[in-house]
């Protein structure tokens, strides 16, 4: 097989996005029904504190946050003896697991500075970037106890958006789970994240199915071709990472947007280049720094303001959010009241 034929398998599975593999065999009306996987990306929403709208509405953008300070302190790693287990207990070829396996790639996906292929935007040619990952989270319940108790308790709203789709510039994709490259050689990936763990097992064996194809086409050339397969598989599971989280936070049904930045636009005042980013930065959780990024937020796509159970109707909490948007010429986002029957004691 010529080079570019595998460097086009390869890029095609570089660039997939794996997540949708759980609900390949769903029905029409699983898919598209009230709770199915397409309507995903209608409605999320963001817990957070008064402040944070007040932030976001003067901004006009959203904070990301390195994906090493999430609160789950098993992501971005649990993907790798997941890797190991599937490749083991699969059908796969002795010298497709040994190929895998015996290579330095699980070793180097426990780091976090990862690169990824990309086509320069000047010279429109192939190239390896390194990038930093980040993300911005948000749930697919509007009410959730859960969720108003860990991020959003008596000074907390949400905030709901119409479509994840109608957010950001440059990802208008409608699909729930996408990739969108976006300027200045950024990625933007959004979906549902998993927590089930045979759900996660199928999307590897989906890449694995995948590459396992590409590798017995190169298999007499991996002097070649091995480092152009590994590199795919590398950059898949990078992507498809971003989406795992323990199966203990599946309270949080949680839709991800996530975003990955080349680290040449993070040193100093790069970003200035690149108008979607509107900051970039540090902020204190206790007592460690976290590595933040605010992007350039569609503000049409904030439709509704859900108040916490703490604060009744007619409050001046409720007054101070209708005057915030007032401000902001929002005054047909709609102002929402949780259901949930909570007693308050003062």
């Amino acid at each position: 097989m010529s080079r570019k034929n595998i460097l086009a398998k390869c890029l095609g599975i570089s660039q997939s996005h794996y997540l949708n593999v759980p609900y390949k065999n769903a029905s029409i009306s699983d898919l598209f029904g009230i709770n199915g996987i397409e309507n995903k990306a209608v409605k999320i929403c963001h817990y957070c504190t008064i402040d944070t709208l007040h932030s976001i509405l003067k901004k006009e953008c959203l904070r990301f946050t390195d994906v090493r300070f999430l609160n789950d302190s098993t992501e971005f790693v649990e993907i790798i003896p997941l890797i190991k287990i599937v490749l083991n207990t699969g059908d796969y070829d002795q010298s497709f697991k040994n190929f895998i396996l015996e290579s330095n790639v699980l070793n180097e996906l426990e780091d976090y500075k990862q690169p990824y292929i990309g086509i320069s935007s000047k010279t429109h040619e192939y190239k390896e970037l390194s990038y930093r990952t980040y993300t911005c989270s948000f749930s697919t319940n509007s009410d959730s106890l859960n969720m108003w108790n860990y991020y959003a308790t008596t000074s907390g709203i949400n905030i709901v958006f119409d479509f994840a789709w109608n957010m950001i510039r440059g990802s208008e994709k409608s699909d729930t789970n996408t990739i969108n490259k976006l300027n200045n050689d950024i990625l933007l990936y959004r979906g549902v994240v998993l927590y089930d763990l045979e759900d996660k097992k199928k999307c590897i064996v989906e890449l694995l199915n995948q590459l396992s194809v590409v590798y017995n086409d190169a298999k007499t050339e991996l002097d070649e071709y091995g480092n152009l397969i590994l590199s795919a598989f590398k950059e898949s599971i990078n992507h498809m990472r971003c989406f795992f989280k323990n199966e203990f936070f599946s309270g949080e049904e949680e839709y991800r947007i996530v975003i990955k930045i080349p680290d040449d636009l993070l040193i100093e005042d790069n970003y200035k280049n690149c108008t979607n980013i509107k900051d970039k930065g540090f902020f204190r959780r206790g007592n460690v720094l976290i590595p933040y990024m605010d992007y350039e937020l569609q503000k049409s796509s904030i439709k509704k303001i859900t108040l916490n159970p703490y604060n009744g109707k007619n409050s001046m909490f409720e007054l101070g959010i209708k005057e915030l948007l007032w401000t902001y010429q929002l005054q047909d986002v709609e102002i929402a009241y949780s259901n949930i029957p909570i007693r308050k004691y003062d």
